[in-house]
């Protein structure tokens, strides 16, 4: 009797065997495209290289399958971007995305993306990721430009400012930052608003048009090379002693601060990232980005690191069956990771949910410097009731 019993369990596991899903054993392949030429390439190599030590650090391999990683250069351009995800997609028939920060590209990625029902995990701080071109297949692991700007805003109504100016980009993300400090100051209190463009090498046409004494600070929403030029071209000028700068976002992130001039020091901004902040989480972060990249890690490579993160709790989660789309899905919207900031999550429209740290530059130990983490603004979220 107990040997018919064995035979039938066995027969009944064969059975389901045969007859459940047939999950593959194959590398679980990931499409990693990021700008690696051109004006962006300083913030896109780092960022790639961020997730590369995510997967390192698991050894290249999750729930016992290996990873491939597929690289490819979106050259910051929405056209090659959008070919290069085709080839990754169609070419090499990668099982998801992990990819770019240029918001234009990212907006040429969406609808393709949403059409091949192929899981992306963005790093585009794009507003519509998450609103207008909303789809189960995004997600967007960074903050959107009207989170970012509204705890801006916020902390600094804290501070007691009532009246400000503003400069930013000309290009959605500085023009959107700008509609999110009017929101949130009214336009009277506006005194003025002004949006050179990128790249711009010339700041003294705005810079006189704004009256020290008149407004409590000017805000100033861009990024890259531009923003140590504004910094240092703002005190050539005086008005660092006049009126305090505040920048939004990844203003003063660590990978500019190398190239900031002295009169940076006592600037503050407001972002994700703070890379002096005293947790074992940033502590191997940084440890392990500087092994590789002989530089300190900064709000770009920590958005790549913890996407990273995010997608090998997921797929832990689900015991590596990537084959199934929906289940990746549905762990991935659940799923909570502790990094090197704190908590973080995605919100039901999977926007990105982490906690931001009020910063100010200040001279380091070594005399480089670096940012003070200052108040910690817990699980900051999308404010999808104030901007639909």
């Amino acid at each position: 009797m107990r040997l018919v019993q064995v035979l039938a369990l066995i027969g009944s596991a064969v059975f389901g065997v045969l007859n459940g899903p047939a999950w593959s054993q194959e590398p679980i392949k990931i499409g990693v495209m990021f700008p690696l030429t051109g004006p962006i390439s300083g913030q896109g190599i780092p960022e790639r290289d961020a997730i590369k030590q995510a997967f390192d650090e698991e050894g290249d391999t999750v729930a016992g399958r290996k990873v491939e990683l597929l690289y490819e250069d979106s050259e910051g351009r929405p056209d090659v971007g959008l070919t290069k995800t085709k080839a990754l997609v169609e070419r090499d028939k990668v099982d998801l995305l992990l990819s770019e920060l240029v918001s234009s590209v990212g907006a040429a990625m969406a609808p393709y993306v949403t059409q091949q029902k192929i899981p992306w995990i963005s790093t585009v701080a794009l507003d519509s990721l998450t609103r207008g071109q909303k789809s189960k297949y995004i997600f967007r692991f960074v903050p959107s430009t009207y989170q970012y700007a509204s705890v801006a805003a916020r902390f600094t109504q804290k501070l007691g400012w009532k009246k400000v100016y503003f400069i930013g980009w000309n290009a959605p993300p500085g023009r959107e930052s700008a509609d999110v400090v009017k929101k949130f100051y009214g336009a009277g209190n506006v005194l003025d608003a002004q949006f050179p463009n990128v790249g711009t090498s010339d700041y003294s046409p705005y810079l006189t048009e704004m009256a020290a004494g008149k407004a409590d600070g000017i805000f100033a929403a861009m990024w890259g090379a531009d923003a140590p030029r504004l910094v240092s071209q703002y005190a050539d000028y005086g008005l660092n002693k006049k009126m305090p700068l505040f920048g939004i976002a990844s203003f003063t992130s660590e990978e500019l601060l190398a190239h900031m001039p002295p009169q940076a020091v006592g600037v503050q901004s407001i972002y994700t990232y703070c890379g002096t902040l005293d947790t074992p989480e940033n502590r191997k972060f940084v440890s392990g980005f500087q092994a590789r990249d002989h530089a300190l890690p900064g709000s770009y490579t920590y958005m790549g690191y913890m996407a990273a993160k995010m997608v090998i709790q997921a797929l832990k989660d689900i015991g590596g069956k990537i084959e199934d789309r929906d289940a990746f899905i549905d762990a991935l919207s659940k799923v909570h990771v502790k990094g090197p900031m704190g908590m973080t999550s995605f919100d039901s429209h999977h926007g990105m949910v982490a906690d931001f740290y009020q910063l100010t530059v200040e001279k380091g130990p070594d005399g480089k410097l670096q940012n003070h983490c200052g108040e910690r603004i817990a699980q900051v979220k999308d404010p999808y009731d104030l901007f639909p």
